[in-house]
């Protein structure tokens, strides 16, 4: 239901319902006498202001006809009068998409409008791809060349969509056109040094918890050494729940999968079972789980605050934070836990498909290994065993007694 100023919500996304006055000349095209447009917000304050500039440029009958209530068949004749922007909205409402998505296309798209000067499709030229790739790089913008690079592909990809799907244009106008980025530092296994510097902390020798909010109590001490005895990402630890901690078979697991509200997977093949660690048993985690059980509490971490569409974004903040204020700048960071957990797999000689499936990547290899290989409980706790840090097991062996929450 949309509110008095005509906004409301489908899923991630903003629309704006517009009522046209009964002389409008927009009613030959809407026999309804409403307009419903995309807004592509991911707040309800930024779809004010996107409704606000939206409502009057359809109302002023300067605004082409959204796509959102439109035919945009090619067989139309219309080609001419259509803009990168409406080829966003009908992008957006194409099929379901993460604000983060949505938002970083829209900034994309402000930045081609910017640039371009926002000619109808049908007159975009090469030349004008060039000249906007070239332009994101300028040093003057001081972008870095990861975000000039995702900035171009984003409205390259809103071409292709308007060319491929939609066929509105009869080629891909900046096809072949490509803003290559410098090679970032790859990310790399924590070394037993930095291991030894992290969790020698007082954080985890003490159980003395951080006060910034950020961090969600508890979870500033568990989520890092569930990392590092699972290799699971961040987002799939933060958005754990108390029932996801489970046994199954008498092997204590953790389920992640995106079955609870607000949780999600990257990929199908991160849904998964992984069996509990005994040094995490041994440190006190199926304690800490049950007596957030028996408080009634549903999320594993009650005081963990969530972004939306991007579970433990502030406890990532957090956790940058804290590990440079160790010395531990730039890499490793916390999804080096996995290449961590890989490497010491790797090296115990754990069957590559068993990784895997801990890691929640995709199966290599042939069709009968992806779909023939039983891998049962017993196989992953026998892998997952296999992790053992040395002189880090025996650093760690505070066992907390309760939970702070």
């Amino acid at each position: 239901m949309a509110n008095s100023n005509g906004i409301f919500k489908r899923g991630s996304s903003y629309y704006l319902r517009v009522v046209l006055p009964k002389t409008h000349q927009l009613l030959n095209t809407y026999k309804s006498g409403k307009v419903i447009v995309s807004l592509g917000a991911c707040s309800y304050r930024e779809a004010l202001t996107a409704a606000a500039i939206k409502r009057a440029k359809i109302l002023e009958a300067k605004e082409p006809p959204p796509p959102a209530t439109r035919n945009l068949a090619p067989s139309s004749g219309t080609a001419s009068s259509y803009y990168l922007r409406d080829i966003y909205d009908r992008w957006v409402i194409s099929k379901p998409r993460s604000s983060d998505a949505i938002n970083t296309c829209m900034r994309a798209l402000l930045l081609y409008e910017e640039q371009t000067g926002n000619p109808p499709l049908h007159l975009l030229t090469r030349a004008q791809g060039d000249s906007f790739r070239a332009w994101l790089q300028e040093p003057e913008r001081k972008t870095a060349s990861k975000t000039a690079y995702d900035r171009f592909t984003w409205v390259k990809t809103l071409l292709k969509f308007a060319y491929r799907d939609l066929e509105l244009i009869n080629r891909h106008p900046w096809e072949g056109i490509e803003l290559f980025k410098e090679a970032t530092k790859q990310r790399r296994p924590w070394s037993e040094q930095e291991l030894q510097t992290l969790f020698g902390q007082p954080l985890f020798q003490e159980y003395k918890l951080p006060k910034d909010w950020r961090a969600g109590s508890d979870a500033a001490y568990w989520i890092p050494l569930l990392g590092l005895y699972t290799g699971a990402r961040l987002s799939e630890l933060a958005q754990l729940r108390t029932s996801d901690v489970l046994l199954l078979n008498e092997i204590p697991v953790i389920s992640i999968s995106n079955s609870g509200v607000n949780q999600q997977v990257k990929t199908s093949a991160s849904v998964r079972t992984i069996p509990i660690h005994s040094e995490l048993i041994k440190l006190g985690f199926i304690e800490y789980v049950k007596n957030i059980k028996g408080k009634d509490i549903d999320s594993l971490w009650p005081t963990l605050s969530q972004r939306k569409d991007k579970p433990g974004g502030y406890f990532s903040n957090w956790f940058g934070e804290y590990r440079c204020s160790l010395g531990l700048i730039g890499y490793p960071d916390f999804h080096c836990f996995r290449h961590t957990v890989r490497s010491q797999l790797g090296e115990a000689e754990v069957p590559e498909h068993v990784i895997d499936s801990i890691l929640g990547h995709e199966i290599k290899g042939s069709t009968g290994t992806k779909v023939y290989t039983h891998r049962t409980l017993k196989t992953l706790k026998t892998g997952v065993e296999k992790l053992n840090y040395g002189q880090l097991n025996e650093l760690l062996t505070y066992r907390p007694r309760d939970a702070a929450c």
